[in-house]
């Protein structure tokens, strides 16, 4: 029973978050783009075992990666990472 609950409020979170970076995203507020890399980042590194990291943090305004795994060799990119 708790385990549709909570996910019925993991999903509904989420769908809120990528209205918010979609509607931020068009007056050119980033900051939640931002956030929500490092984010999913830590999440599919805690999830699948990954090393994701931020490629921003790397390298600024890589075109068309977000994040980067050197050592399984995984490349993540999202418009909105979601």
């Amino acid at each position: 029973m708790n385990r549709s609950r909570y996910f019925d409020y993991i999903e509904e979170k989420l769908n809120f978050l990528a209205f918010r970076i979609t509607q931020r995203g068009k007056i050119n507020l980033l900051d939640l783009n931002i956030h929500s890399e490092a984010f999913f980042a830590d999440l599919l590194n805690i999830i699948y075992g990954f090393s994701l990291k931020n490629l921003n943090a790397i390298s600024h305004n890589v075109e068309g990666i977000d994040l980067v795994d050197e050592i399984n060799k995984i490349f993540v990119q999202s418009p909105l990472l979601l």
